[in-house]
């Protein structure tokens, strides 16, 4: 055994050489812990997740067992800034500075300056395929609004014009109280999760409504920072849609808020399914439980239970992804993948992905035995298709907990975990808060 362990260290000594001298890079090695993913530890880099997947010969998607040592290419993440916007012809020509990435949100001055296209930042394993898919545009189209010498050949971080996307615009001047009214990211998308900041002068009270939600407001700093969390729900047609803000001072005056949003497709793929059972597959039933769940995840507790992102909660692979499009023995593709799988072994355990409250535990007729739980700020996650339960109703639970086991209970074609996330009553996607903060 002790023969075995040097040699596997020497081994990886050598692959730490290779790549020093292969890429003439400065490297480190980070030991992954424990509800660490890519994403995650990229970001302590600040680095891309592709960069480290390739530095480690493996996916950005693949699972990572604590105590696992990952080459980390530092020089890499000095130099991994987005590449520039290409060169437009005159009639399309943009100002690309102004079209902020995901992370950098757009603010509406009082002067109410705007960038004059949309701006769309090409992340890991996007083809122009598929992001012509979330907005509605050809792979010609994209090509020729870019000048794109090789449609096939996208650099993760370069900015793409999409053309006939619309940007927001307020419909009214901000009132004085207002110093800032933020969104992020700047064309909001089916199935995400959107952050809403609106900054006033002194302390306010708000209320507002988007595609006929009404907005919980998380009100900070003596009252005057408002943030808000936007789930879009699924099926929601590209459009644009109507954003209105009511604002209440403190001295009594009231304000309005009002702007025009677009919301674009998710891009989602399709999946075919067969299922034995009929009856799981009855719309009744689904309906009851989404329902339910949506109940529960209505409720907004005022105060967060987390600080950060969201862990992975199986030491798993994934095997299906969130919004995938689904036809169940040759109906229309009308429904939607829910959350994200993991595909375990049966009694693989299955952490809770934040601090929170358990505020469900139940066998489902769909979901199987799932677990509910709490975060805060209106965010609760999902746990379901488990095996056993090990979280009782009302317990609170840290970050990393084992509430369950993998299993295959309710509607499922074997043993994984089904994991989702609501935001105020709306199912978003889940790795959107694995691979970023809120709000």
């Amino acid at each position: 055994m002790k023969a075995l362990r040097g040699w596997l260290f020497c081994a990886f000594l050598l692959l730490l050489s290779a790549a020093q001298a292969q890429d003439d890079a400065v490297l480190a090695v980070h030991v992954v812990q424990r509800g660490e993913n890519l994403f995650r530890i990229a970001l302590q880099y600040d680095m891309f997740a592709e960069h480290v997947a390739q530095a480690n010969g493996m996916s950005v998607t693949d699972s990572l067992q604590p105590g696992r040592r990952l080459i980390i290419p530092l020089a890499t993440a000095a130099t991994a800034t987005p590449s520039p916007a290409p060169t437009l012809a005159p009639k399309e020509q943009v100002t690309p500075t102004l079209a902020p990435a995901i992370a950098v949100p757009h603010s509406f001055l009082p002067d109410g300056v705007m960038p004059d296209s949309y701006i769309h930042t090409v992340a890991a394993g996007e083809s122009l395929f598929v992001i012509g898919l979330q907005y509605n545009q050809t792979v010609d189209t994209l090509v020729r609004a870019n000048s794109l010498a090789d449609p096939n050949t996208l650099s993760v971080g370069q900015r793409l014009v999409i053309p006939g996307v619309s940007l927001p615009a307020l419909s009214t001047a901000l009132p004085p109280t207002v110093l800032a009214f933020t969104l992020d990211p700047l064309v909001f998308k089916e199935g995400q999760t959107s952050r809403i900041e609106l900054r006033t002068r002194s302390a306010a009270e708000i209320t507002g409504a988007f595609i006929g939600q009404e907005l919980r407001v998380i009100t900070r700093e003596a009252g005057t920072r408002h943030n808000i969390l936007v789930g879009v729900p699924m099926f929601t047609e590209s459009n644009v849609y109507p954003l209105t803000l009511q604002i209440t001072a403190t001295e009594g005056a009231t304000y309005t808020v009002s702007a025009n949003v677009q919301v674009v497709s998710g891009g989602y793929w399709r999946q075919s399914l067969s299922i034995n059972d009929s009856q799981l597959l009855a719309r009744e039933v689904e309906n009851a439980e989404i329902d339910l769940l949506a109940a529960a995840a209505a409720h907004f507790t005022p105060e967060p239970s987390w600080d950060s992102s969201l862990s992975l909660p199986a030491a798993a692979n994934m095997n299906a992804y969130f919004g995938t499009l689904r036809s169940y023995n040759g109906s229309p593709f009308d429904r939607y993948h829910s959350g994200v799988d993991f595909a375990g072994a049966t009694g693989t355990a299955v952490m809770s992905a934040a601090t929170g409250k358990v505020v469900m535990v139940e066998r489902l007729q769909i979901r199987g035995n799932t677990v509910l739980i709490d975060h805060g700020w209106g965010v609760y996650s999902v746990y379901s298709h488990l095996n056993e339960t090990l979280a009782q109703a009302g317990a609170q639970v840290a970050a990393g907990d084992v509430i369950g086991t993998i299993g295959s209970t309710g509607r499922s074609t074997g043993p994984h975990l089904h994991w989702e996330v609501w935001v105020n009553g709306v199912n978003v996607d889940p790795l959107q808060w694995v691979n970023e903060r809120f709000p």
